[in-house]
């Protein structure tokens, strides 16, 4: 320890968040502290959190538990794994911009220049990744054209520009201007808040086993915090998003059909249609046909973009997976039924009714014809309390508005 003015600012630092931030306390007190001269602010790779004496001994506390929050908030998120073949500075600027918005949130002070941008906020820094990469060939297609401009230019234009007025040199504002501009490129820390390098391999003498599982440490911080009475709100919410991320509808509504229907699955060969999207889900080996039902409330406040994008989602699924379709539209009563089998795709769906709703007819008409479906899937925007017994085979609601009521059985998904 050449500098013990430092390493006493980073203990107190430490202090201070146990005191009032737990959560990031109870992150940061895994990593080991080490004093790194040759970086810019601090790192961490996941292991340790690696500070630059001289940036510390400038910072006031407030900024320096700043630092330290943010610097942990990189592993929290695994950051240090997942940044791959991408660009270093562009994939520290994102998790900047991803993470940053939430230590603003939980009360916490950055050091001067942070990253912050409105637009990312509830962003991944994956999302942001992208967002970057494409402004950045933006602005390098716009620093191209005036190459092009020249290119299209006759010799009569570039005669009169060579008899124009010289302009003078750039002063010093544009000169710092420009040398600002230049180092957006450059590597280390752009938010100056702490920068995030990939994970290297254990020493030799270091194992494996005592590695941090910085996804359990997460939740066990939020867990400590929230007892504690001192987890922020946007806090709460980003940790269960980790912990219960949301996917779109179409890929519940497929993932549902997918598990629930009674063909040969396999694992072996994946279902095409998903691998693009990063899921991994078993494709049909046989042509065994299943009957699933597929009931519309038709008490008329389900609109008709709505019926169009879940019929589009539906036959876009039904094509690998061959099923009989018995579909059944449903106010009060059933007021109309069809069974379609594959040569009828693509499923289109024209409500017929408006009065009220009753869940328990489109139940009870598959009873009486003693068809026992893979599933039972009902869109609906569930302003209605009259439900059936929960019957045998899985169901899924897809809810349609902004409808509160709770079924007694089934499982539950948002179309929007």
């Amino acid at each position: 320890m050449k500098n013990p003015k430092a390493h006493t600012k980073i203990l107190k630092a430490r202090t201070a968040l146990v005191l009032n931030h737990p959560f990031f306390a109870s992150l940061a007190l895994r990593l080991t502290v080490k004093e790194d001269p040759s970086c810019e602010t601090a790192w961490t790779d996941g292991r340790v959190f690696a500070y630059n004496p001289d940036y510390v001994n400038i910072l006031p506390s407030d900024k320096l538990l700043g630092l330290a929050a943010h610097t942990v908030m990189h592993p929290a998120c695994n950051h240090h794994t997942r940044r791959n073949d991408r660009d270093p500075d562009l994939w520290n600027r994102a998790c900047d911009y991803a993470i940053n918005p939430i230590l603003l949130e939980a009360g916490l002070t950055l050091p001067d220049g942070f990253l912050f941008d409105e637009q990312y906020k509830g962003k991944s820094a994956d999302a942001v990744y992208e967002s970057l990469v494409a402004q950045k060939s933006d602005n390098q297609e716009k620093k191209d054209a005036p190459d092009q401009e020249k290119d299209d230019k006759t010799d009569t234009d570039l005669e009169e520009e060579e008899e124009a007025p010289v302009k003078a040199k750039p002063g010093k504002e544009e000169k710092d201007s420009q040398a600002s501009d230049d180092s957006d490129d450059a590597t280390g820390d752009p938010g100056k808040s702490g920068e995030i390098r990939d994970m290297t391999p254990p020493d030799a003498d270091q194992s494996d086993d005592h590695e941090t599982d910085w996804d359990e440490a997460l939740i066990q911080a939020a867990t400590n915090a929230r007892g504690m009475g001192k987890l922020p709100a946007g806090l709460d919410l980003f940790i269960q998003e980790r912990v219960n991320p949301k996917l779109c509808w179409q890929e519940l509504l497929s993932r549902f059909i997918e598990t629930s229907a009674r063909s040969d699955y396999s694992w072996v060969t994946p279902n095409r249609r998903y691998v693009h999207q990063g899921l991994y889900l078993p494709s049909l080996r046989n042509n065994e046909l299943a009957d699933i039902v597929i009931a519309v409330d038709t008490s008329g406040s389900i609109q008709a973009t709505e019926t169009d994008q879940f019929a589009a989602e539906l036959s876009a699924i039904m094509e690998n997976n061959p099923a009989t379709i018995h579909l059944i539209y449903c106010d009060m009563a059933v007021t109309g039924y069809q069974r379609l089998e594959r040569a009828d795709l693509p499923v289109t769906i024209r409500p017929k009714g408006g009065g009220g709703t009753d869940f328990r007819p489109a139940f009870d008409l598959m009873a009486k014809q003693n068809i026992d479906p893979a599933c039972f899937i009902y869109l609906t925007d569930l302003e209605c309390k009259t439900f059936p017994k929960a019957p045998a085979y899985p169901v899924l609601w897809v809810r349609t508005g902004e409808g509160s009521v709770q079924p007694p059985f089934g499982e539950v998904i948002t179309l929007n």
